[in-house]
């Protein structure tokens, strides 16, 4: 009965929301993609808003992509831990821009992860999909408003496939307060 009641006060007090910003701007450093970040809360204590990125891609020797997200912000009160962290879930869009003379944009054939053995695209490529974002983040209040986030981003692309299908990194944002 005792654990089940810490089980029930631990997920209780996640789900209390309050993202305390509500907007920031900042740069994303990524296995993949590298570029701006921003965040804005419709309502602060609701913890709900949009994430807009815009990248430099590694992906295909080089391309450019944005992505918008639709992202809910959970703080992390676990008693053990004692830090500021919040969860940022999202789920969103992405469309990148490939172009020939930067390089070659392909995709993987059969599974083949050697792009030796990949199948090229032979003009210039727009890529389109479905993102999500997993990240975690720790707010700094001590002498500038900063937030450090790690991130998990699988992402599924519709329209003319890439060779990868996640994307992990880390971010640094200015916070926007009242």
């Amino acid at each position: 009965m005792k654990k089940a009641t810490i089980l029930f006060l631990l997920l209780v007090s996640t789900t209390i929301c309050s993202a305390q910003y509500y907007a920031a701007i900042g740069g994303r450093a990524g296995k993949f993609n590298t570029g701006i970040t921003l965040k804005y809360f419709w309502d602060a204590d609701n913890a709900t808003g949009i994430k807009l990125d815009g990248y430099y891609t590694k992906m295909g020797d080089g391309g450019y992509t944005i992505k918008a997200f639709g992202i809910r912000q959970i703080p992390l009160k676990v008693p053990i831990i004692q830090l500021p962290l919040d969860l940022v879930l999202g789920a969103g869009v992405h469309a990148g821009y490939f172009p020939l003379g930067q390089g070659r944009y392909y995709k993987r054939v059969k599974g083949n992860k050697d792009p030796q053995e990949a199948d090229f695209y032979d003009t210039d490529v727009v890529s389109i999909g479905i993102d999500a974002t997993i990240e975690l983040e720790y707010q700094v209040e001590s002498v500038v408003p900063l937030a450090f986030a790690i991130d998990f981003c699988p992402f599924y692309e519709f329209v003319n496939r890439g060779p990868e299908y996640i994307d992990f990194g880390f971010s640094v944002r200015y916070l926007f307060k009242d």
